[in-house]
């Protein structure tokens, strides 16, 4: 994954992905679950919750190991996540 928009002079970042919840996770509080377990702050930039389906456009601010984590535990999970390209929902 790129770094290039991540602030080096802080130590914080900004990063921005979809994530994409399989039908089974669709109703569970995984964003909510994120946020008591790591270190960040996070603002929901868009979202399409079916019943068969999740998308949801998430923006995540801390540090790059941070979000690191969370996007690895978000994948544990079973959520697909995919960066979105800078400027896309800005």
């Amino acid at each position: 994954m790129t770094r290039s928009r991540r602030r080096a002079a802080t130590g914080k970042s900004r990063e921005k992905f979809y994530l994409t919840y399989p039908k089974q996770l669709v109703k569970e509080p995984l964003i909510y679950q994120m946020s008591r377990q790591f270190e960040l702050v996070f603002n929901v930039r868009g979202a399409s919750v079916s019943e068969e389906v999740g998308i949801i456009a998430l923006e995540l601010d801390g540090s790059p190991a941070e979000i690191d984590r969370a996007v690895t535990w978000f994948r544990e999970q079973g959520v697909f996540v995919e960066p979105i390209e800078k400027n896309v929902i800005e």
